[in-house]
């Protein structure tokens, strides 16, 4: 059975690293539909900024996260990642506004839409949600406000949460000790948490990989929104397990 055309990009993308960005990011204002990325000559076809959907409603924000989540994994073949930063800008107005990770995922199933040209296999949706439920988990070991913290916070599914709760929050504390997405490896963080990266194979090392990059950029997307002065500033995460030990405490 082949690979999943947008799993097997990210891969790809997670296999050759990050790129440096050649100008700095544009200021995404939060609650907004974000600012377009400033083009650049070299910069692969992505989407029109302009032409998303207004991200005042679920079905809104479901209408861009599916365009932006098509776009973001075949932009990250080429090491960018302007168009993950809308899938994270459009998620965090979503965890501002107080919608639910199951409500967008009811969105995203009846969205007409379809960017890749062809319904997304399995393994693509459950990529998505990963995603989205990351910027979530992030968002609440940031303590974020929300119209509805309480229930935002609980709606990433158990089956993700179990999975990396713990990840997101090492990763977190990683970031606001110092380190960058390129100096963070994934081996010493998964040595910190017990687990044995040789135990784990390529496209798990991949998701990985990403699930690192997307914390990162949701870290980056809030701070922007917040030298814009449209949010306070950003405080200490709370424990994602109480009582649980995490090698990244300060």
């Amino acid at each position: 059975m082949p690979r999943p055309l947008l799993l097997y990009l990210c891969c790809t993308a997670a296999a050759f690293g990050p790129r440096p960005q050649r100008r700095p990011p544009p200021l995404l204002k939060s609650s907004q539909n974000p600012v377009p990325p400033e083009d650049r000559p070299d910069r692969p076809p992505g989407i029109d900024p302009t032409q998303l959907p207004d991200a005042s409603t679920a079905a809104g924000v479901a209408q861009i996260l599916e365009v932006t989540f098509v776009n973001a994994c075949m932009q990250l073949a080429t090491g960018y990642v302007d168009t993950l930063k809308l899938f994270i800008a459009a998620a965090l107005t979503a965890y501002e506004r107080g919608f639910t990770v199951n409500a967008l995922s009811l969105e995203l199933a009846q969205c007409p839409q379809q960017t890749a040209g062809r319904p997304l296999m399995q393994e693509e949706v459950e990529l998505r949600s990963v995603w989205l439920s990351l910027v979530y988990l992030t968002l609440a070991n940031v303590r974020h406000e929300s119209e509805a913290s309480e229930s935002v916070g609980a709606s990433v599914p158990a089956e993700i949460r179990s999975q990396f709760q713990t990840f997101v929050y090492d990763v977190v504390n990683a970031a606001q000790g110092g380190y960058t997405l390129e100096s963070l490896k994934l081996e010493d963080m998964l040595r910190r948490q017990g687990t044995d990266s040789e135990s784990l194979g390529a496209v798990e090392k991949a998701i990985l990989g990403q699930s690192m990059r997307v914390v990162f950029l949701t870290l980056t997307v809030r701070d922007e929104a917040a030298a814009a002065g449209d949010l306070p500033p950003p405080r200490r995460p709370g424990p994602s397990i109480p009582g649980a030990p995490s090698g990244f405490d300060p």
